[in-house]
């Protein structure tokens, strides 16, 4: 027996014994179908019309008395939106970011970092050449035309890529050290991550999950194992991702069911195949929530249904590893998340609600329920919402 044969012998040895000892949820995380090879994706920002946004709810913080729905002053020929909770961000389609809300620890972007509401919407300083804005509470990012990404806002650790620093906020935009040729950001609560021009994902922050796969650390880090990614999406303990050829895959945390493998448990940095889901061109995550939307504008939903988040009629704190469809929904053209809620945007404008944590009439909404509004939605964030009509 040579000395390799005997390694090779020792080292399935030693993984048998590993799979013999781990639980039957750790067992059905490993032996998971893996992201399977696909096509090569030139993913491109997402055109996005100018329009004006409203506020259908007020903010967290926002004074006693505070209008809404109303329009939100000053911020019009808007073409991005980010609703942090306490502050909320808009790019116009110059380039110029403008926030308004309650500053904490520097997320309205203006120097500061003293606690104050700010009702009127005032330009972020050294940024004027934005495509689009995302948050993660009071942390705001954007992509700039040249692929680069600045941040500010209360989590310093964030917006350094990793960088353990202190704990004081950031108060002006500054550049994410080593992160370029960006499409999109998609941050959480304890990580970040980006789809880069070529397809492929990079993400820093905590690692609890390995949902900045199997590597080790907390700086910024490229997921092996996922190509040819055209929308990528956080879900809390998780990380889903579209591909080009409308697959989806996932990795991180399986607990409720976020890898779309049975048992529900155990979690890997590898990505998985989620199965039962073909064509899909974008993703969202929310609260240990995931959706899907495919070509045919169906919205799919899996992992965590506390407050109604899976849409599926059901407000318990329940979790599905298989994709269901959204029943109650028409035609689909953008969904995004927020917390325990699912949001959805129709062919037409309409925007639609389900979940709980918005501010929705009566309460969690178990089903897709219809938010009134003066004008058709071009897109969402939260209780924030760009409509189509500029006069609104």
């Amino acid at each position: 027996m040579t000395a390799r044969t005997w390694l090779r012998m020792l080292a399935a040895g030693v993984a048998l014994l590993g799979l013999t000892g781990c639980g039957a949820a750790d067992r059905a995380v490993l032996g998971a179908p893996p992201c399977p090879d696909g096509p090569a994706a030139r993913p491109e920002p997402r055109a996005a019309r100018p329009g004006a946004v409203w506020a259908w709810a007020p903010m967290d913080g926002a004074p006693e008395g505070t209008e809404a729905p109303a329009p939100v002053p000053g911020l019009t020929d808007v073409v991005s939106v980010a609703d942090g909770r306490f502050t909320t961000a808009a790019v116009r389609a110059d380039g110029t970011v403008w926030t308004y809300g309650t500053d904490i620890k520097g997320s309205l972007g203006q120097g500061a970092a003293e606690r104050r509401y700010a009702a009127v919407p005032r330009q972020v300083p050294g940024v004027d050449d934005a495509r689009a804005v995302y948050a993660v509470g009071p942390t705001f990012f954007v992509v700039r035309r040249d692929g680069t990404v600045w941040a500010w806002g209360d989590d310093r650790f964030l917006v350094d890529a990793g960088k353990r620093d202190g704990h004081a906020g950031v108060t002006r935009p500054r550049a994410v050290p080593g992160v370029k040729d960006v499409v999109s950001v998609a941050p959480g609560p304890l990580n970040a991550f980006t789809l880069r021009s070529d397809g492929r994902v990079q993400g820093w922050g905590v690692n609890l999950t390995q949902v900045l796969g199997e590597s080790n650390g907390t700086r910024l880090t490229t997921i092996n194992g996922v190509r040819g990614v055209v929308d990528v999406a956080p879900a809390g303990g998780a990380v889903v991702a579209a591909r080009a050829d409308g697959l989806v895959c996932a990795w991180g945390n399986n607990a409720h069911g976020l890898l779309g493998v049975e048992p529900r448990g155990g979690q890997t940095g590898r990505p998985v195949h989620v199965t039962g889901l073909t064509g899909v061109i974008q993703v969202a995550g929310g609260h240990d929530t995931a959706y899907a939307l495919d070509r045919d504008g169906v919205v799919h939903a899996w992992g965590r249904g506390a407050g109604g988040a899976l849409g599926d009629g059901d407000t318990s704190d329940h979790s599905s590893a298989t994709p269901v469809r959204v029943t109650g929904l028409p035609p689909i053209h953008g969904i995004t998340a927020y917390g325990l809620a699912g949001l959805a945007v129709d062919v037409r404008g309409g925007l639609w609600a389900w979940g709980s944590g918005l501010a929705l009439d009566g309460g969690p909404a178990a089903r897709p329920v219809r938010v009134r509004l003066p004008a058709p939605a071009l897109d969402v964030s939260g209780r924030h919402v760009i409509l189509a009509d500029a006069g609104a």
